[in-house]
């Protein structure tokens, strides 16, 4: 539910769920039902004084949500769209971006911080309770070892998570792993790489970098939007997933998730033991707190922030995000005009080849956001041709559209172990799925075999002799979606992520896809998750075959 907030007019501060002022005993004023109270600083408000054409510079101001602000105790709403539109912002980003003030001075913060501290002191001690707890039930049952993490984004609530996860462990010694999408903005590296490792130089930041170039795979996928996101799982997932399994055990990895950021983000658990990265559960410490909660803490412990927070940014993730406000797309304008540039260029180009109708239109109005599936781009046809096959009655073709070579085995090995045999007029393969044990060392699954394969490489055509016993369709389906996979697949790596085990590899500069075998749980009762996690078994099907079905995560922000 969201918190109340109160507005003392003596003391000139906001009261998070409590109308009776603590310092002067005033009743205070109700200002927001939203939980959103965030304070406003000197940058942003040269801004707003820009916008509102009146000066606030030295103003008391707190933002609102929903582009409402208060302003010296008086509620003013930004009308930032209409002068965002007539881009008015443009005559005034040279003078802001000249000038650049990072202060961080708030009015009245002594009295703002005693008047909230109870609040503040039920919040860090339920977020240090659930911390210690679940590093213990992780670690509790024998043979389990999970290595407190945080994952790291340089934005405010990561910045939260980090320092209550710490203070509760009394080290900083803590590994932080910071996703590193190449889209961050550059004040997000800026805080990572100088004033976060500056000031705490014994927590160890590894940074997860990918070698996809964003830009190309746009021209593959189109731009990201609210329903196509395949970005996060290339440029995110796919690049942590590696250094997770560098640990030296499984990863209990603190995240800085609100349930108020989004609805999608309302329904999760605060601990997550299956998560899209296998190795690794999920643990949420701020799940519950808001706006007002994340920043009350921030000043509280005095803890430096993201510059871009002081600028007027309500979230500092990708600049080229599809879930980014107007708001937030003014600022990148103003402040990172050959970023606002490059990507404007990008859907340019996208709406060309596409042939939209009215390109200005597509890329001012932002209707790049909500588009689905291939949206103009060449489809890619996820019906693979399925034929029976005179090998026997059993037996099944499986057509694809491009000649067969052996890098299609690699596609083979999580249906089981793999015995090769090569002969003048195919090549054979023997289907075996592995033996799979209880911890106590007694047989869960026998080992048996699935199937007989025969290619004649250098042909499109894969034949499939299940053996009696085996559900056939369920086998068939499955092979298919690994044959649309080998047909389609680009190396994006974001297989890599899906694997619970570690044993996919997308090598992009020999242009393979690699499983490992000795790490793969070869049985069809145990994974196939690399199978399953995409629709028809690939994200270049998912993101092209025009499916509707995917639901945007969408932030609710300024």
């Amino acid at each position: 539910m969201a918190k109340l907030i109160y507005w003392c007019t003596k003391c000139a501060i906001p009261l998070i769920e409590q109308s009776v002022c603590p310092i002067c005993g005033g009743t205070g004023k109700q200002i927001a039902t939203n939980s959103v109270c965030n304070p406003v600083f000197t940058q942003e408000k040269r801004l707003m004084s820009c916008i509102l054409d009146e000066d606030v510079e030295n103003a008391n101001v707190w933002y609102l949500g929903g582009g409402r602000y208060l302003v010296d105790g008086k509620k003013v709403r930004l009308p930032f769209v209409e002068y965002y539109k007539s881009k008015k912002h443009l005559e005034v980003a040279g003078k802001l971006r000249s000038d650049i003030s990072n202060a961080s001075d708030i009015y009245n913060l002594d009295k703002y911080l005693q008047a909230n501290q109870s609040h503040l002191n039920d919040l860090i001690y339920d977020a240090d309770e659930y911390i210690r707890s679940t590093i213990a039930e992780c670690n509790a049952e024998p043979g389990h070892k999970y290595i407190p993490t945080v994952s790291f984004s340089g934005g405010k609530d990561s910045t939260v998570v980090s320092q209550l996860v710490r203070d509760s462990l009394q080290t900083g010694k803590v590994i932080h792993f910071f996703g590193d999408t190449t889209l961050e903005f550059p004040a997000t590296h800026e805080y990572v790489e100088k004033t976060f490792r500056g000031e705490n130089p014994y927590t160890p930041v590894i940074p997860s970098e990918t070698d996809n170039d964003f830009f190309k795979l746009c021209k593959v996928f189109g731009p990201p939007s609210r329903y196509e996101r395949w970005c996060c799982t290339i440029f995110k997932t796919s690049n942590l997933n590696n250094e997770y399994y560098s640990l030296d055990g499984n990863s209990l990895t603190f995240l800085g998730i609100r349930r108020s950021e989004s609805k999608e983000r309302a329904k999760y658990e605060q601990t997550q033991h299956t998560s899209k990265i296998g190795s690794q559960v999920n643990a949420m410490p701020i799940i519950d707190w808001d706006d007002c909660d994340v920043w009350l803490y921030i000043l509280y412990k005095g803890i430096s922030f993201n510059n871009a927070y002081k600028w007027g940014y309500k979230r500092v993730g990708c600049w080229c995000c599809p879930n980014n406000s107007e708001w937030s797309m003014m600022l990148t304008e103003i402040y990172y005009p050959e970023l606002s540039l490059k990507w404007r260029n990008m859907v340019y180009d996208f709406a060309v080849k596409t042939n939209k109708d009215d390109i200005d239109d597509y890329i001012d109005n932002c209707r790049w956001k909500s588009r689905r599936g291939a949206s103009g781009l060449e489809a890619r046809n996820v019906e693979i041709a399925d034929t029976p096959c005179n090998l026997s009655d059993r037996a099944r073709n499986i057509i694809i559209k491009r000649p067969i070579n052996r890098d299609v085995i690699e596609f083979f090995k999580p249906f089981g172990t793999l015995d090769i045999f090569d002969k003048e007029d195919a090549t054979y393969i023997t289907v075996t799925e592995s033996q799979i044990n209880n911890y106590d060392g007694s047989v869960k699954y026998p080992a048996k075999k699935v199937c007989e394969l025969v290619i004649k490489f250098g042909t499109p055509v894969l034949k499939v002799l299940p053996v009696k016993g085996i559900d056939i369709q369920t086998l068939i389906n499955r092979l298919k979606c690994q044959m649309r996979k080998y047909q389609y697949c680009i190396r994006c790596t974001a297989c890599d992520s899906v694997c619970p085990y570690g044993a996919i590899s997308t090598i992009g500069g020999s242009g393979r896809y690699v499983v490992d075998e000795t790490k793969c749980k070869k049985n069809m009762n145990e994974c196939f998750k690399c199978i399953a996690k995409f629709y028809n078994g690939c994200i270049t099907c998912q993101v092209l075959s025009g499916k509707k079905e995917t639901q945007a995560d969408e932030n609710v922000e300024l």
